[in-house]
């Protein structure tokens, strides 16, 4: 993701205004630095800023977020205490980011924790601060709170592919294979080509076997295990909001089949495409749930209308795009340049639903 630089914030310092210009200048060449890489570099334009005009919130900020990255995490929290303290009403919301990272890598959850939420006060609509928080709380094995936290992200802007990446994994994780399939898949969607994308594309390939195995052409054996939200826990007693064990034991199904014998002449990504297709399908005919979760309300009508609009192999070799020694999807992707345009078209200008937290 590439680095915005801070907004111009209140300023302190003897410097005339003659050296502003010349400051600022610094400070955008620092910028151009961190963005590249040379973190190192950057530090040293930012510091020459400051000589220049002690005192400068933009570059004091700036210089935070590069001595984060090198790992000097003591120094960025200093930096961003004392913004926070000179600059309580002023401070950008990536000021409260770097400093509850920087408290998160120096073995202080509870601390960047507590960060995240002043900032959440002050900017409740910031999908990055959601985002960072639920790093944390992934990080303190607080699953649900941090899925929660992705969630208002994705709310807030849909187009950030780090957060349906790291819900899809933290969900993966928890056994809530539906709702990290739609994630992931998502992730795919906006990040087919990247170089984490071939490990979550490995992650969804097997999320969609899972529980189904194969000894041979004539023996495929399925084992399914329905989540906890699946499951009724007594008399009376109703499932959870995310009730996804009937398109559960289809996917499974579905998956046994694609590895059965009369399949055997298709291709992987064949086979792939026949499942997920039966799994939108599945989804699309259940319909909405009463009292249905995010994954329900937010992903399912996506990927519903992707499949009845004939897009599901777009997608599914635009998502297997990052597989190395996969010669016959990049050989797909050559030859219908137009299907995939069509439907990355399609997915940008989607109406995402509004999420009520």
């Amino acid at each position: 993701m590439k680095k915005i630089l801070l907004a111009l914030l209140l300023v302190s310092g003897t410097a005339g205004g003659q050296d502003v210009p010349m400051v600022r200048e610094l400070v955008r060449e620092g910028v151009a630095l961190y963005d590249a890489g040379h973190y190192d570099q950057a530090v040293t334009k930012y510091q020459q800023a400051l000589a220049a005009l002690p005192g400068y919130a933009t570059a004091q900020a700036e210089l935070a977020m590069a001595y984060a990255a090198q790992g000097r995490h003591a120094e960025a929290i200093a930096l961003c205490q004392q913004l926070l303290q000179a600059h309580p009403a002023d401070a950008d919301p990536l000021v409260y980011i770097t400093y509850g990272n920087s408290l998160d890598a120096s073995q202080q959850p509870a601390e960047a924790l507590a960060v995240y939420r002043q900032g959440l006060r002050r900017y409740p609509d910031s999908y990055l601060l959601y985002f960072n928080q639920g790093v944390t709380l992934a990080g303190q094995e607080q699953e649900a709170e941090a899925v929660a936290s992705f969630q208002h992200a994705i709310g807030l802007n849909p187009a950030h592919a780090s957060s349906h990446m790291v819900l899809g994994g933290v969900q993966l994780g928890a056994g809530t294979r539906i709702p990290a399939i739609l994630a992931l898949a998502r992730f795919l969607v906006l990040e087919p080509g990247s170089g984490r994308s071939a490990q979550r594309q490995a992650l969804l390939d097997q999320a969609m076997l899972q529980g189904v195995s194969q000894a041979d052409a004539h023996n495929v054996t399925v084992n399914i295990n329905l989540p906890e939200s699946s499951r009724k826990k007594g008399k009376g007693k109703k499932a959870g909001p995310d009730d996804f064990g009937p398109e559960e034991l289809l996917l499974s199904m579905a998956g046994a089949l694609a590895l059965g014998e009369k399949n055997q002449s298709k291709t992987k990504i064949e086979k792939f495409i026949d499942q997920f297709g039966t799994l939108c399908q599945a989804l699309g005919e259940r319909g909405k749930v009463a009292g249905g979760g995010f994954a329900r309300t937010y992903y399912v009508p996506y990927f519903v209308e992707l499949e009845k609009k004939g897009y599901v192999p777009a997608f599914a070799y635009l998502a297997h795009s990052a597989q190395p020694n996969a010669p016959d999807v990049q050989q797909w992707l050559a030859a219908h340049p137009t299907e995939v345009q069509v439907f990355q078209e399609w997915s940008k200008n989607y109406d995402w639903p509004k999420v009520p937290f």
